[in-house]
């Protein structure tokens, strides 16, 4: 069925409010015109040839905002003075929804990587952390012409070792062992890996600007990259028992 008109009423006036001929049907209801409390809003759609639909929607005004009295309980019983404090609440607004902008998102995670990596390599923490593990500057340098591993390790131990340590290690300490200095020391030629304590330790674990690489490693696996980087690099410390 093709509309003819629309008719809009308030309440059960005679007038209408308005009449819409033409799409698209609409109407600007200033509600500040009308009194607060009920009332309803009747819409008549007429048809080309005959025929119309109505439809009542109730609905309530309410453009003013409460007041609320403070100090005075209704059916109270009160003598004397009273102090009385009147609240005026405002007429509740639409909340404007929170938009999520991926674009902010990115640049705060940007943000919040770039502080984490100048925390780690950068602060003093990590710097004196360094200190602590690199070798004397004598000692550091790369190894010497036939200087090797210990006879007595294991060469599957060794391989498999030496797998881990490309997979998780190499990237800071470098495939020569030379490492980064100073956030990351050299392993050629360090005495600190003379204590296998601390080695495994600082693989499971971390320390300064090393995270803990080896948190998840099983116990084997803990002992052959803990091994290799021993006996890699010109170090002679021995297999880890």
């Amino acid at each position: 069925m093709v509309v003819d008109r629309i008719e809009v009423y308030l309440d059960g006036a005679s007038e209408p409010l308005a009449v819409l001929k033409e799409p698209p049907y609409r109407l600007n209801l200033d509600t500040r015109k009308i009194p607060d409390g009920e009332h309803v809003l009747r819409v008549v759609t007429h048809f080309r040839g005959g025929g119309e639909e109505i439809r009542e929607i109730p609905f309530t005004v309410n453009n003013y905002p409460d007041v609320m009295v403070l100090g005075l309980d209704e059916g109270g019983e009160v003598a004397g003075t009273l102090e009385l404090r009147l609240a005026v609440g405002e007429p509740e607004l639409p909340v404007e929804p929170v938009r999520f902008n991926p674009i902010w998102y990115v640049v705060a995670s940007v943000i919040v990587l770039g502080g984490i990596w100048a925390y780690f390599a950068l602060s003093p923490t990590a710097e004196k952390v360094a200190a602590e593990l690199a070798p004397p500057a004598q000692e550091a340098q790369a190894p010497k012409e036939g200087a090797g591993q210990a006879a007595n390790v294991d060469q599957a131990l060794m391989e498999k070792g030496k797998s881990i340590y490309e997979a998780n290690c190499v990237a800071c300490h470098q495939a020569n062992g030379q490492g980064m200095p100073p956030a990351f020391p050299a392993l050629a030629g360090n005495p600190n890996l003379k204590d296998t304590q601390l080695v495994l330790n600082t693989i499971k674990n971390g320390r300064g600007a090393m995270p803990a690489v080896g948190a998840a490693f099983s116990d084997e696996d803990l002992k052959a990259v803990a091994t290799y980087i021993r006996n890699s690099f010109g170090n002679s410390f021995g297999p880890v028992e």
